[in-house]
């Protein structure tokens, strides 16, 4: 019995010793874009009943990471941080938010509600990474979309729009700001071109 004892506070002691060394989890950092800037309110309404889908995207942005890619074309992740949620995701997100704040856009929906729409605002979100030039790393942005109408099941309209910003410093903190910045100007530009749409 004594011997059993003995074992078993032997066992325990090893047990706690080997808890004690197992590293800590790092924290990760998560990161959202800046909304989007809108146009003035109360103008009137250029396009309504619009369904916004999640963009395609390249094999380099199909996770949750801040993506860097190296003079060489290497692609790397910033450590200990991540977007909030897969970038589809984000960027559907970002461009619904920005369509419910900008008065020329009503009735706007998800893909993923299956609601009945006139427009389908589709797309391949190409670019949305940091890129190490001889100028120094710079986000760029560049968004290929698609404007269809459901019914007809036909492309209205494309238009491919980009944008660059260089990196302020080399923390994550500064890729997010360049990038979430870049994206403001291919918002703008891509919500004036759907403001020219037919209704």
């Amino acid at each position: 019995m004594m011997l059993r004892t003995v074992t078993l506070a032997v066992g325990f002691a090893v047990f706690a010793s080997a808890c004690s060394v197992l590293p800590q989890a790092t924290p990760i950092d998560y990161y959202t874009l800046q909304p989007a800037p809108v146009a003035q309110q109360n103008r009137p309404v250029k396009l309504s009943n619009i369904r916004v889908s999640q963009p395609e995207l390249n094999d380099a942005l199909q996770l949750e990471r801040i993506v860097r890619i190296t003079d060489i074309g290497s692609i790397l992740a910033y450590p200990n941080a991540k977007w909030s949620t897969s970038i589809s995701a984000l960027w559907q997100s970002w461009l619904l938010d920005a369509l419910w704040r900008d008065s020329r856009f009503s009735n706007i929906s998800s893909e993923q509600q299956g609601l009945d729409s006139d427009w389908r605002l589709a797309g391949r979100l190409q670019s949305f990474h940091i890129e190490e030039t001889s100028a120094g790393p710079v986000a760029i942005v560049r968004y290929d979309a698609q404007l269809i109408a459901t019914k007809q099941r036909k492309v209205v309209k494309s238009m491919s729009f980009s944008a660059q910003r260089p990196l302020s410093g080399n923390e994550t903190s500064d890729a997010v700001t360049a990038l979430s910045s870049a994206s403001a100007e291919v918002g703008q530009d891509l919500l004036e071109w759907l403001a020219t749409s037919p209704m």
